[in-house]
């Protein structure tokens, strides 16, 4: 049974709708230390960047008002969202109306883009704008004139207000967009043509982000990686009852990316890791594994252009809920435990990203005093501290396989009637 889960801003649907999966595969990697771990740490490279997302850090107009607060947690960069605007009278979101029938135009977001390039950040160097595909009513064989529009007005906005990139969120919350038997036209087109439109509007849709920002940095919410969990994938992409199209989508978008665009995989699946291995086996996974989902004469540009990104969800690894935690498995971990592990899978994510790891977190109160669910008392130390034993080039110092282990078990004991 999956978790409780909050809800999203404005009723919208959560995130973490395929989180009970996510866990579920990665029930089975915990065990012996990496191998590769004690390498790992050796290694030198790029600074590792983390990047805040979620409703506590989410609203411009919120961010703008307490940036100096905000700006002291120990993050690189925050993803910004909920960007409102009015067209002819109405107010909209237009983070969740972007990839649809309608288009809009600067004006209707004239003092959204005003606020978002008078944030006056001082600290915060890698901040992104989200882009959503959403609310998706627009088959992949109409008129595309809407999207592509929208995306090459929020590219440029992103460049003019000094944003690194997009977070391209490419989560389908209706399970609809990436769906075979879900398309409107499916009834008279095989999944291969299918296949073949979505991956000329992801083509288009490059296109038309290049052109409003060459060298912007589309930080994927997820990408082949995510779709590559499933067992020989390649050969089952037509029956998924998710995200079968979307490795068609993301091929389109390499396809037309040029020199300056990076792209990262942003892995969300990570979301229930909880053991250092975990990390390893998904830096694997887009590096290799998911290869198998991209045609072989772009196998040189997927190397090339793909990067390995990490998520992390604070909720999770604190067990932190404003309902019930009883299905997550740090909710069986002492308080101490839950902190130590939240210290090690920051460590991790960044020591096996390539440069960007994100963490989201919903309704919790990073900096705000009497926030209704407070962060949990070490939470940001923890974060320090993860980030100063990586910088240092120190192990993370402790080992929590077996209290990780032992937290499982409690888990299926207090859930097995459930079954």
């Amino acid at each position: 049974m999956p978790p409780t889960l909050p809800c999203a801003p404005r009723g919208t649907p959560s995130r973490r709708s395929f989180l009970s999966t996510s866990l579920a595969g990665a029930g089975a990697l915990y065990g012996a230390r990496s191998p590769l771990a004690g390498a790992a740490e050796q290694l030198t490279g790029p600074r590792k960047k983390l990047i805040g997302w979620g409703s506590d850090v989410a609203y411009p107009s919120k961010v703008q008002n307490n940036i100096r607060k905000i700006e002291e947690l120990p993050l690189d960069g925050i993803v910004l969202s909920n960007f409102r605007g009015e067209k002819e009278g109405k107010e909209f979101s237009f983070d969740w109306e972007c990839f649809g029938r309608q288009k809009f135009e600067r004006k209707h977001l004239d003092s959204m883009i005003r606020l978002l390039g008078n944030i006056g950040y001082r600290r915060f160097t890698d901040n992104f704008l989200r882009f959503n595909l959403q609310p998706g009513d627009v088959d992949w064989f109409e008129d595309f004139n809407a999207p592509i529009h929208n995306a090459l007005m929020w590219a440029a906005v992103a460049k003019e207000v000094g944003a690194k990139g997009w977070k391209f969120d490419l989560e389908d919350y209706q399970d609809k967009i990436f769906v075979y038997d879900r398309q409107r036209y499916a009834d008279s087109k095989t999944f291969a043509e299918y296949a073949a439109q979505v991956r000329l509007r992801g083509r288009q849709m490059m296109e038309a982000i290049q052109e409003g920002f060459p060298d912007i940095v589309l930080l994927l919410s997820l990408a082949h990686s995510y779709v590559n969990r499933t067992p020989q994938a390649s050969q089952k992409l037509a029956k998924l009852s998710s995200y079968g199209l979307l490795p068609a989508f993301v091929n389109g978008l390499l396809d037309a990316a040029g020199p300056g665009v990076r792209m990262i995989d942003g892995q969300e699946q990570a979301y229930g890791y909880l053991l250092p291995e975990e990390y390893f086996r998904g830096y694997h996974d887009i590096r290799q594994r998911a290869l198998e989902l991209v045609p072989r004469n772009l196998w040189g540009k997927y190397r090339e252009k793909m990067e390995v990104g990490v998520a992390i969800f604070a909720n999770l690894q604190l067990a932190v809920h404003r309902t019930a935690t009883r299905y997550w498995v740090p909710h069986y971990l002492e308080p101490e435990e839950r902190l130590r592990l939240f210290e090690q899978n920051i460590y991790h994510a960044l020591q096996t990203t390539d440069e960007y790891a994100w963490l989201y977190s919903e309704h919790m109160g990073w900096w705000e005093s009497g926030h209704p669910v407070p962060t949990p008392a070490g939470a940001v130390a923890a974060i320090r501290a993860a980030r100063a034993k990586l910088a240092g080039g120190k192990p993370i110092g402790f080992e929590l396989t077996a209290a990780v282990a032992q937290a499982r078990q409690k888990l299926a004991r207090a859930t097995e009637r459930d079954e």
